[in-house]
């Protein structure tokens, strides 16, 4: 016996659909053959594409930033990146959290800070007084990324 499959369920639909509008054909091929040949055509969503290798920092840094976690009393996960680079996680960390890096051009850099449902603070800082990214909420994110 074969298992019912979504091919036969479109094509008694469209069967049905066209009996009770009175048309089974608009080109001389029945509406359930046109139905089938097109079911036949659909492909499996592919794989997802790979993504690309993180950009290596060209040319001179433009300056440097401070990415900071703070708040709570429990120790946090955090995960960052630096940079479009990999990302790094650090378990069991004691806040504050600091982490100072030098920024690229168009390069992202993120930090995000787990400790459940307590609230946390996440910033960073460009250049020692501009405050670029400021997330107050559990689970926060900060993103920057110079475009100059």
């Amino acid at each position: 016996m074969r298992e019912p499959s979504c091919v036969g369920a479109v094509v008694g639909a469209l069967a049905l659909v066209a009996a009770a509008t009175g048309c089974s054909s608009t080109s001389g091929t029945p509406v359930a053959e046109r139905a089938e040949e097109a079911a036949a055509t659909v492909t499996a969503p592919s794989s997802p594409v790979d993504s690309p290798a993180p950009v290596a920092p060209t040319g001179d840094p433009v300056g440097t930033a401070v990415m900071a976690v703070r708040g709570g009393d429990a120790s946090v996960t955090i995960r960052y990146r630096i940079n479009d680079g990999p990302e790094h996680t650090e378990t069991d960390v004691s806040l504050p959290w600091e982490k100072e890096y030098p920024v690229y051009e168009k390069l992202d850099s993120e930090v995000t800070a787990d400790g459940g449902d307590t609230e946390l603070i996440c910033t960073i800082i460009f250049n020692g007084d501009q405050l670029v990214s400021f997330v107050t909420e559990p689970r926060p994110t900060c993103s920057f990324a110079y475009w100059g």
